[in-house]
């Protein structure tokens, strides 16, 4: 009978350490996570993220793997427990139209007209009603936190 994979030790040991590496790696990132989410619920009383679809974001093929790499959704439950724990205030916000709301005037720009493909590109814009040039994460960001900070 011909051997099977299994039955060769340089493939073992290499299995063996493959599987060395991996854990390593998972260990680094969790060890990276919690230091970040207790220096942020240490310094901050009210944390304020946009919920995002992670499955949805998953079918994009270009962002699947730095998503599954930044652990979104681990980092998210991670923060809610040492949130709980500490007392603090963990909120999630609708991510809908929050890189399209002005901080300003709070005008919705509906993507200046362009699709959804043309729309990523835009990293400023200016807004039609007051004319504010807007860096397109920083004003997100922003309107997250307005956003959240209304819920209270």
């Amino acid at each position: 009978a011909p051997r099977q994979l299994d039955d060769f030790k340089n493939y073992q040991k290499a299995r063996v350490m493959v599987a060395k590496y991996r854990q390593r790696i998972a260990n680094q990132r969790l060890d990276q996570l919690q230091k970040f989410t207790t220096k942020l619920v240490k310094q901050y009383d009210i944390i304020v993220l946009e919920k995002l679809n992670i499955k949805g974001m998953f079918k994009n093929h270009k962002l699947a793997r730095a998503i599954t790499n930044a652990s979104w959704s681990k980092l998210v439950s991670i923060l809610q427990y040492k949130c709980d724990w500490y007392g603090k205030k963990l909120i999630q916000v609708n991510s809908a139209y929050t890189s399209q709301i002005c901080i300003n005037c709070g005008k919705n720009n509906h993507r200046l007209g362009l699709d959804k493909s043309e729309w990523l590109d835009v990293r400023e814009w200016d807004c039609p009603n007051c004319g504010t040039r807007l860096d397109r994460d920083i004003n997100a960001a922003q309107v997250i936190l307005k956003k959240g900070l209304a819920t209270q």
